[in-house]
């Protein structure tokens, strides 16, 4: 592990989480204010967010010349200055006068939620595990395990895509809902493939588990949010939470499905030895 890196990434992780929190936030105060009473739940400062934003910023533009300080790999180096770039494109959109259009709002989330699986990928690539040579994993060969798990992180952006245009009354919730049963499905597959056929090496498994564990939770927090609508209580105490939960959680499951792909294709040799 290189602790000069590892821990300013993970710092910039949880800090990104705490970013996105505070946008949902913002967000799902808006939906519920269209959908009850303005003032039934109180609004975050704008101010707030930007500030924690911009710091974000900030320390990731440190981080990623830090990176070339310290002699990082080269792939960190890209992965960082990648994430610099993702987050000033957020900033240049989150930054104009709001409320802004609903078309630069999804671009927006996405950037964030884009950001966060840039950032675990560094953590870890930066942690004690990926340090060591990589620990293959000894079962039966699962020729569509590595299409699939690789498949897996673009289908999850595609269903936060969706559900951004859905919050923000572009499109139909319906469309969000079928590719998450596709998503589900996908996660689970992968995950179980993986759990059930190979006991070691401990990364993938941890990352089958993290990846499974966080997308049955977002589901769950998804029909928990369409219920709420439907029963129309979104001006509850209980609409804000899920549906910044349903968010959060959504950015983990990027997060995570970036994550599995790289562990399959790492510890899942391509052909038996």
């Amino acid at each position: 592990m290189n602790p000069a890196l590892h821990r300013p990434a993970l710092f910039l992780a949880i800090l990104a989480l705490v970013v996105i929190v505070s946008g949902a936030y913002i967000t799902s105060t808006e939906v519920a204010a269209r959908l009850s009473q303005p003032d039934v739940f109180p609004a975050l400062n704008q101010g707030l967010h930007r500030a924690l934003a911009i710091g974000l910023t900030l320390l990731t533009l440190a981080f990623a010349i830090w990176t070339a300080i310290t002699a990082a790999p080269k792939w960190i180096r890209w992965l960082s200055w990648s994430g610099v770039a993702t987050l000033a494109l957020a900033a240049a959109l989150g930054l104009r006068t709001p409320p802004l259009s609903p078309a630069a709002a999804v671009r927006h989330a996405l950037l964030a939620h884009l950001f966060l699986a840039i950032i675990a990928v560094i953590v870890v690539g930066t942690s004690a595990a990926w340090s060591r040579p990589p620990e293959l994993a000894d079962g039966p060969r699962k020729p569509l395990l590595k299409p699939a798990a690789i498949a897996t992180p673009p289908f999850v952006l595609l269903q936060i895509a969706l559900g951004a245009l859905y919050r923000h009354d572009i499109a139909s919730v319906l469309p969000h809902m079928a590719i998450a049963m596709g998503v589900t499905f996908l996660a689970i597959i992968v995950s179980s493939v993986v759990l059930q056929n190979y006991p070691r090496p401990a990364a993938l498994r941890r990352a089958a588990v993290a990846l499974i564990s966080i997308v049955l939770a977002q589901v769950c927090l998804g029909i928990a949010a369409f219920l709420l609508l439907l029963l129309n209580y979104a001006g509850t105490p209980y609409f804000i939470p899920v549906t910044v939960a349903h968010v959060t959680v959504g950015a983990a499951a990027l997060a995570a499905s970036v994550v599995m792909g790289i562990e399959v294709s790492r510890g899942i040799p391509s052909r038996r030895a």
